[in-house]
């Protein structure tokens, strides 16, 4: 597995240290932040937010999104890409 600087999502927040509110109206890019929010691992507090944060808006929205893209965020929703994975052990 990749090790990723968990500070790279940094970028996502404002200057109060919350999430940037345009995050909400851009679902393809919240939808990749709940993707990625799905790779943390114990002390990775911004990807723990990411979660709560991706979560609590991609569900409150799914309903008024249109096919395709109501589609992708439900089925994330269900199965997000981390949980399909098999763990390769060495």
């Amino acid at each position: 597995m990749f090790n990723i600087y968990a500070g790279i999502f940094d970028k996502f927040k404002d200057e109060k240290g919350g999430f940037k509110e345009d995050l909400i109206t851009n679902v393809k890019g919240m939808l990749g932040l709940y993707e990625a929010a799905h790779l943390w691992v114990h002390g990775e507090d911004i990807l723990e937010e990411a979660l709560a944060f991706t979560t609590t808006h991609l569900k409150a929205m799914v309903e008024s999104l249109r096919y395709p893209l109501a589609e992708q965020v439900s089925h994330a929703m269900e199965r997000p890409i981390r949980k399909g994975l098999e763990r390769i052990s060495r």
